[in-house]
């Protein structure tokens, strides 16, 4: 269970339904985030921190994350093999489509700490303006 996002959620005393609106998913959706099925974005994190008022990485949770990615991987290979896609598919080109899915999921890491530093660099330069504001009216009042 991400604990982060079902504390944050009791304590304003919003329903899942409510939540799920301002994150902009569906509620079935918010319920496997909460349920730590699915792995929050950087994006919905982002969302969130905005509407709890919590710091964005708090909602990350990867607790049980590589069995998730193991029995998604595994579901997927199952569908595959069902259709019969990969009937005619040499080992090695197997092989290939794994290495493909383990970069996407690097990629995708690497999007969501990108996404956080953009966040990150955004609140740095909202506090540099505030402060250059200030000195500037320092500096007329001297």
């Amino acid at each position: 269970m991400n604990k982060v996002l079902y504390v944050a959620r009791k304590a304003k005393g919003f329903t899942e339904k409510q939540v799920a609106k301002a994150l902009q998913i569906e509620e079935s959706t918010y319920r496997e985030l909460e349920a730590s099925l699915t792995d929050v974005t950087a994006t919905i994190a982002l969302r969130a921190a905005k509407l709890f008022n919590i710091d964005a990485e708090l909602f990350i949770y990867t607790e049980g994350r590589e069995q998730r990615l193991v029995k998604f991987a595994m579901d997927e290979i199952a569908t595959f093999k069902q259709s019969g896609i990969l009937n005619d598919l040499p080992p090695q080109h197997l092989f290939h489509i794994v290495n493909l899915g383990n970069t996407a999921l690097s990629l995708q890491v690497e999007l969501n700490h990108c996404v956080f530093r953009q966040y990150e660099l955004e609140k740095d330069n909202e506090a540099l303006r505030q402060l250059n504001a200030e000195l500037k009216t320092m500096v007329k009042n001297i």
